[in-house]
């Protein structure tokens, strides 16, 4: 795939800036309880790295992302949210887990749930991103 860390990295930056408004943004939820703008952020979480990727994939090979390419490209940012939000998810149900037999069946859903939402999400907003790159190169 062309372009593959260097889409990865931007994807990486993307991530680490968006987490940084989601942290920001939870705070003040907790303090307003507003929990809908919790879960629009949760969203924007994987919205906008996987827009932003598919930008620079636009960007650096001139065309639209190929289905194939879409799906790889998705299910390789799926991995790396997944594998972020079981980190969190681990760290943040420790007494769950220490209390509850059922506590790893319950992270397991979730974790399998929220990486099944990431995979299409990041499908559709990378081929999104990427051919919004090709429009705007063909009109300048």
């Amino acid at each position: 795939m062309p372009g593959f860390w260097r889409v990865t990295a931007i994807y990486g930056l993307a991530l680490i800036l968006i987490d940084a408004l989601l942290l920001i943004a939870s705070d003040i939820t907790f303090r307003s309880s507003a929990g809908a703008i919790y879960s629009a952020c949760l969203f924007a979480s994987l919205l906008v790295p996987a827009l932003v990727a598919g930008i620079s994939f636009g960007r650096f090979t001139g065309r639209a992302a190929a289905p194939s390419v879409s799906w790889r490209f998705a299910a390789w940012f799926a991995t790396i949210q997944g594998g972020l939000m079981a980190l969190l998810l681990w760290l943040a149900m420790q007494d769950l887990l220490a209390e509850e037999s059922d506590g790893i069946v319950i992270l397991g859903v979730v974790l399998f749930v929220y990486t099944g939402f990431a995979l299409l999400i990041s499908r559709y907003f990378f081929s999104h991103g990427a051919r919004q790159a090709v429009r705007t190169r063909a009109t300048h």
